[in-house]
């Protein structure tokens, strides 16, 4: 594959013929609505590969917008040893061109080949999902992180904000998140919003509304339904959860931009009505009059803080049932993270994907046992999902702890099957993945070692402690929780609210 180092690598890439070196000065030029791409690119050439600018320079780099040039957020690129031009027709698009002319001069070697690509992602949505319910995460981690997701043309940062164990936030009014030392609080999250806005990622948080519920329960005992499906507990379902859910939308929805999404959870939950709903009235309640209610109440809060937003949903164990006139208005997201669950992936993506169905995200990435990180079912579910004019794209879950150091491999390779589905190539005689890793993994640390946002060592440094489902694992922490909520979230810790 020619220029294989490209990650993601591109829909179109035609080689020309002689070689020519590597320029050691450019002339940078493009129009005033690229001047941040711009400024990011010069920094980078400078610093990742000794490249300066320079107005006398005999190698011009041009960016250019242009309406209807390429695809949203797709590119056009010609290099040759006269210089290289990048067109679009939005800033994504130029700025991830941008990206791929980086990768070509700082790791394509001291001599280079003429080439013209064509490229386009095949989603657009390309998300990465941290978990801050039962993990801990930095501003500078996820700083960091943004980045890295720019890098690799990933679009969205999903932040699941609260589980039994955790809760991420810390909210202002709610006592939600004080518990927890390692908790963002919302200005911090407002911070990381704009910031992320600077580098074309948006952030989508979640919000568990029905299972996997302690760390509020906690706050909040009155609420308690009964224990969750795995463990944990869920709420019980009436109307004091649908106020609180109020409250937290209220607090969290001026955080975000004016055009966002919020996840609201509903897995792994088991049906428990609040003793307090009359006996008279429990038969309003149902599942799928509690995605109605939520939706309500999510739709409510942004009207009073001038947000449009989405709201998403997981669609496990059969799918939450969705109410009439909603189908169109929300986007489900089943999910699986192994290779060998391919039967129950493919019977999904049958009854969900297609048109006319409700738009929807495919849950890929790495479950807790994907300790060194995982690909192949994000690569399953982008290539059943290519084409579905319902699913909207893919996100790389990175479940239960902070690891990201050791299982960036999870996200290096699912960023290049979300943008290009058929890349990296399958190995005809490797079907466990064993030949395709360890060339991914060479590749990745080649990568990883070019470009400084993804180096290991800073990973580490900005992450702080490794810590896993709410524990501290090394040193003289080790097996301590976070905060008391983690403790509480044992299987057996729910008879204490029986």
């Amino acid at each position: 594959m020619d220029c294989e180092y490209l990650v993601p690598y591109p829909q179109r890439l035609r080689l020309g013929g002689a070689a020519f070196p590597r320029p050691d000065a450019v002339r940078l030029s493009g129009p005033t609505a690229a001047a941040a791409t711009l400024e990011s690119l010069e920094r980078d050439l400078a610093g990742l590969a000794g490249i300066r600018r320079s107005p006398r320079a005999p190698f011009a780099v041009e960016l250019r917008l242009a309406p209807r040039a390429a695809r949203p957020e797709g590119y056009r690129l010609e290099l040759d040893a006269r210089g290289a031009t990048v067109t679009a027709s939005d800033r994504p698009g130029l700025f991830y061109g941008a990206q791929t002319l980086l990768q070509l001069l700082v790791l394509g070697g001291p001599e280079l080949r003429p080439v013209r690509i064509e490229d386009w992602p095949e989603f657009a949505t390309r998300s990465f999902m941290v978990d801050l319910g039962r993990s801990t995460f930095p501003v500078p981690f996820l700083e960091r992180i943004v980045r890295v997701l720019s890098r690799l043309k990933m679009n969205t940062l999903h932040l699941h904000l609260n589980d039994d164990q955790l809760c991420g936030l810390r909210f202002r009014k709610l006592p939600l998140g004080r518990e927890n030392p390692a908790a963002i609080t919302l200005d911090e999250l407002a911070a990381l919003v704009r910031y992320a806005r600077r580098h074309h990622v948006t952030i989508l948080p979640e919000f568990e509304c029905w299972g996997h519920a302690q760390s509020t329960i906690y706050h909040f005992p009155e609420l308690y339904g009964g224990p969750g499906m795995w463990g944990g507990m869920s709420f019980g379902i009436g109307e004091p959860l649908f106020a609180l859910f109020a409250r937290v939308f209220d607090e969290l929805l001026p955080a975000l931009e004016t055009e966002c999404a919020v996840h609201v959870g509903l897995d792994e939950a088991e049906w428990h009505l609040l003793p307090s709903v009359p006996e008279a009235e429990r038969g309003r309640y149902t599942p799928t009059t509690l995605v109605a209610r939520i939706h309500e109440e999510l739709q409510a809060a942004a009207r009073r803080h001038g947000r449009r937003a989405t709201m998403h949903l997981w669609a496990d164990h059969g799918g939450r049932p969705l109410p009439a006139g909603l189908e169109d208005r929300v986007v489900i997201q089943p999910w699986n993270y192994d290779r060998r669950q391919e039967p129950t992936i493919r019977e999904k993506m049958r009854r969900l994907a297609g048109r006319g169905r409700t738009p929807m995200m495919m849950g890929g990435g790495m479950s807790s046992l994907a300790y060194g990180g995982s690909f192949a079912a994000t690569r399953l579910w982008c290539r059943l999902g290519a084409g579905k004019p319902n699913v909207r794209g893919v996100t790389v879950c990175h479940w239960e702890d902070n690891d990201l150091p050791e299982r960036m491999i999870g996200l290096y390779a699912g960023a290049d099957y979300a943008w290009s589905p058929e890349t990296p190539v399958d190995r005809r005689d490797d079907p466990y993945d064993e030949k395709l890793r360890g060339e991914l993994g060479r590749q990745m640390r080649r990568w990883q070692a070019a470009f400084g946002d993804a180096d290991d060592e800073g990973l580490r440094r900005d992450r702080g402690p490794h810590v896993a489902k709410g524990y501290y694992c090394w040193g003289r922490r080790a097996g301590r929780p976070v905060a008391p909520t983690v403790e509480l979230a044992r299987p057996d810790a729910a008879a204490a609210f029986e």
